[in-house]
């Protein structure tokens, strides 16, 4: 059966990793590797590379594939490694699932085309082409997106397409395209404030950029769920919602960074065109998550 194992063992919680910089906005690959443990530690499953949250459409093709080979070196022994390919040209995600699987990724993935082709027909020969490149299992990515369950099921009857990252909430409509599709699949939701609602609708787990900073609360979601706690399951959702209420007001994503600073790992900042937070915005910032009581201050280190 095509991909079965990868297909059984993509389940839990995997950070959107973020992809941390130094003084000279290069990739600080020190710092990657103590978020990473961090994250493990924690209770995650894996990460998803170079994604929306990883900043891959704000890197070069070489850093992308170089925070993909950092991870499998250091932890593809204990970690599920997805390489974000996504690119707005099609041979440029080519040549980036070609380099992921060289590199040992575990599995690749790529949002639909962006700028040019969004059409659905565009998606299907973005998607057809990318899959086709290497032997890896593929997982697409719904980012916002509206799904079709009978249109749809047919993406996964192209090579090596087993998964759906699904970045929306219309839970039922994932439901009913995994009922047309006649082979197990990987289904991760991507909202982190509706985890527990994913579970629900029979999610093999979520990918999401909050669990950067929150590792433990997705990990004990999932486990919680699964050993029929639900209300621990949702009382963890709710505390870690408080964060991510407050991540979303700020238009920045470098806000979204300094909450790694705040648990004790500076990242530096999003990359241009998001700008740097200077030391009062981030002293204010952080006492608004002083005042949550959800975080700890310096718990990474």
């Amino acid at each position: 059966m095509l991909h079965e194992n990868s297909v059984s063992e993509m389940r839990g919680a995997l950070s959107a990793i973020f992809t941390p910089f130094d003084s000279s906005n290069e990739i600080n690959f020190d710092a990657l590797s103590a978020i990473a443990e961090y994250q493990l530690s924690h209770g995650l499953r894996g990460f998803y590379a170079t994604g929306t949250t990883g900043e891959g459409l704000l890197l070069s093709s070489g850093e992308r594939t170089s925070v993909v080979r950092h991870l499998v070196e250091h932890f593809g022994d204990r970690a599920t490694v997805v390489a974000h390919v996504g690119h707005p040209s099609t041979d440029v995600s080519v040549g980036l699932a070609r380099a992921a699987a060289k590199a040992g990724a575990d599995w690749i993935s790529s949002v639909a085309p962006i700028y040019y082709g969004t059409t659905y027909e565009g998606l299907v020969r973005h998607y057809s082409a990318i899959s086709n490149a290497t032997d890896l299992p593929f997982m697409a990515y719904s980012l916002g997106g509206v799904i079709d369950p009978v249109r749809d099921a047919a993406l996964f009857k192209l090579k090596n397409v087993c998964g759906l990252k699904y970045t929306g909430s219309n839970f039922f409509s994932v439901q009913q395209l995994r009922r047309r599709i006649e082979r197990p699949v990987a289904m991760m939701s991507g909202f982190d404030e509706q985890f527990v609602a994913g579970q629900s609708f029979g999610f093999d787990g979520g990918i999401g950029s909050t669990y950067n900073f929150g590792p433990q609360f997705y990990s004990s979601i999932y486990e919680n769920y699964r050993a029929g706690e639900i209300a621990k399951a949702a009382q963890s959702q709710s505390q870690i919602n408080l964060v991510t209420d407050l991540m979303i007001q700020y238009e920045n994503r470098s806000y979204w960074k300094s909450i790694m600073r705040y648990i004790g790992f500076d990242c530096g900042s999003f990359r241009l065109p998001y700008g740097p937070i200077s030391e009062s915005q981030y002293e204010a910032f952080a006492e608004k998550l002083d005042a949550l009581g959800v975080l700890e201050r310096n718990d990474g280190n």
